[in-house]
């Protein structure tokens, strides 16, 4: 009995992508920030790099984490995750979707396109309909995006697509699925699609976030207190990013990966205006206006 209690009273978080940069420092600062009150996750897409990391913060924090092998582009992961969770504790109380696929500097966007939005838009609706059952009340949904996922950055011909008010995160993935195609027949640009893929690979995951967070909480599939966000660190120094650093970033407004954790962290307990923020994009604790 008295075991059931401690585990019904341990927090349970997970951090997608979790193994480098801004997730791994996200594992240290979630698992600093709950010590022995609750268990943190983490993913990598090898057993190497999954065992690699929970090892390294284990050693650094003094703290017992757990991991999973996970690929945010295969299409039975998140089910297979959040059905090993349910199982372990049944339920989750922070979830941090911070896995991605990046564009590589120097590539066409036709060599990026189709892999980026297997993973950053199907793969986080994925994560979103297999993990959102589990969240427990005054739970944390985030998925890390970026500022460049906003209207404004796409032509107004295309801004309707992505309509988080209107269409559902099924419309939006099928909307970015046509700028796949559009890309890899040669065809985007002549549509207004922006060059760089990155753009429109954010748009589609802001806009699917919001759609899917307004229909969980209509349906009254969340408990209460429980939000669904997107999320934006801020330029951030990586090994992702730093290839970008001097054409699209500028490296010297760059922070490095634990002020970056530190920021997101604020999803916690931070509030707006008195009011927790459900089905937005959320810089430093501010809302960026989606534009739709």
């Amino acid at each position: 009995m008295s075991s059931n209690v401690i585990a019904m009273n341990q927090k349970v978080g997970l951090v997608i992508g979790g193994n480098r940069g801004i997730g791994q420092a996200l594992v240290e600062a979630l698992a600093r920030e709950w010590g022995k009150d609750g268990i943190v996750y983490l993913t990598a897409r090898t057993e190497s790099d999954a065992q690699e990391t929970q090892q390294e913060v284990e050693q650094l924090t003094g703290l017992t984490l757990d991991s999973f092998v996970f690929d945010l582009s295969n299409p039975s992961d998140s089910h297979r995750v959040a059905e090993e969770l349910r199982k372990r504790h049944g339920y989750v109380d922070v979830l941090f979707q911070n896995g991605a696929y990046l564009p590589r500097a120097g590539r066409d966007a036709a060599d990026d396109a189709r892999p980026m939005i297997q993973a950053n838009s199907h793969g986080t609706l994925r994560v979103l309909e297999a993990f959102t059952p589990l969240i427990r009340e005054d739970g944390r949904l985030v998925v890390v995006a970026s500022a460049l996922g906003v209207l404004e950055k796409l032509p107004g011909n295309l801004r309707p697509l992505f309509d988080s008010r209107k269409r559902s995160p099924q419309q939006i993935n099928a909307a970015i699925d046509e700028y796949v195609r559009a890309v890899e027949s040669g065809s985007a640009q002549g549509q207004g699609w922006p060059d760089w893929v990155n753009i429109p690979s954010k748009v589609a995951q802001v806009a699917l976030t919001r759609s899917f967070a307004r229909e969980a909480r209509a349906s009254g599939v969340l408990p209460a207190g429980a939000t669904i966000n997107a999320a934006c660190p801020g330029v951030t120094l990586t090994d992702a990013t730093r290839d970008f650093m001097g054409t699209v970033f500028n490296e010297a407004d760059a922070q490095s990966p634990e002020v970056a954790a530190q920021g997101l962290m604020w999803f916690l307990s931070g509030k707006i205006n008195s009011a927790q923020p459900h089905g937005e994009l959320i810089q430093h604790g501010k809302i960026i206006e989606f534009g739709d």
